[in-house]
């Protein structure tokens, strides 16, 4: 799938179909919302309503989605979705990543092959922009779907900026990452999986002012990517449940190994917290498992 992103108003769009950052009424409101709806004509809002006579009486929940009529909009489909109202101190990050899987998911249904995206939640839901860039092309990039390009559309100069720049951080490809670690010798392997397996219960104690001299075993033979780690790791679901690289492309794993061993050197202390709650076991576990199945 191609992600690009690009400055514009959605309602313009030619493509199959336009994503909605809908509330949960659907019937209607500001910002993207109320342009679509203005622009689409009553068509919209006739077919929302006889969805809200219907299975959706209680309105669309949060990070789900739901397909109308385009009306009089240059696409063939609307799909609504309600992203979270950002709030401290809660999970942000899962329900805004489910509205971009279940708007891919809802395309996929109606056979779309072209979806424009905006910044879902970025307005009056005052989700922080550049952590909502970084969950969005996050999400979209590792969501399997038949759709062959998403396009992000933003309005004003300083969200394309956001999420351009999110954009770029998904470089190197999986592949090219891949392709990277199928290069590296046996020996980097075998170093680092007996330096995983020679840590002990005590090598966890992160209280030590210096690592202990298995840690820095394995500090040294973890494998990385050149990647942009820092835009990387914003906003991603990764960095905060590492359990999740179990179902993630081994490249991620590598992306996530380059946060903790370039934060290190940012920050002291940064690895050892991530050997303590478990971050560098899921790496080595993912890395294990692929080159189990032949992928070096």
């Amino acid at each position: 799938m191609r992600i690009t992103v690009v400055r514009g108003d959605i309602t313009e769009q030619q493509v199959d179909a336009v994503v909605n950052a809908a509330n949960s009424s659907l019937l209607g409101g500001g910002g993207v919302d109320g342009a679509i709806h203005r622009r689409g004509g009553p068509a919209i809002l006739e077919e929302c309503r006889r969805l809200r006579a219907g299975h959706l009486g209680g309105g669309l929940p949060v990070g789900e989605a739901v397909a109308t009529t385009a009306g009089d909009l240059p696409a063939r489909w609307v799909i609504h979705t309600v992203g979270p109202v950002h709030t401290d101190g809660q999970d942000n990050i899962g329900p805004l990543a489910s509205c971009f899987r279940e708007s891919l998911r809802v395309a996929d249904e109606l056979g779309a092959r072209t979806v424009a995206f905006p910044a879902i939640s970025t307005g009056v839901y005052r989700y922080p922009l550049e952590e909502a860039a970084c969950v969005s092309l996050w999400t979209l990039a590792r969501t399997p779907t038949s759709v062959e390009e998403v396009r992000l559309v933003l309005f004003d100069q300083k969200a394309y900026d956001t999420f351009d720049r999110a954009r770029e951080a998904l470089d190197p490809s999986d592949a090219q990452v891949e392709a990277w670690l199928r290069s590296l010798p046996d020996a980097t392997w075998l170093e680092l999986f007996d330096a995983a397996d020679a840590l002990t219960d005590e090598d966890r104690d992160v209280a030590r002012p210096v690592y202990p001299d298995r840690v820095r075993r394995l500090y040294r033979s973890l494998p990385g990517a050149s990647v942009d780690w820092m835009k990387w790791m914003r906003g991603n679901p990764l960095v905060s449940d590492p359990s999740l690289l179990a179902g993630a492309p081994v490249a991620d794993a590598a992306r996530l190994a380059t946060v903790y061993v370039r934060g290190e050197r940012f920050n002291d202390g940064v690895f050892g917290r991530a050997v303590q709650d478990g971050s560098v076991d899921a790496i080595v576990r993912r890395l294990r498992v692929w080159v189990g199945q032949g992928g070096c």
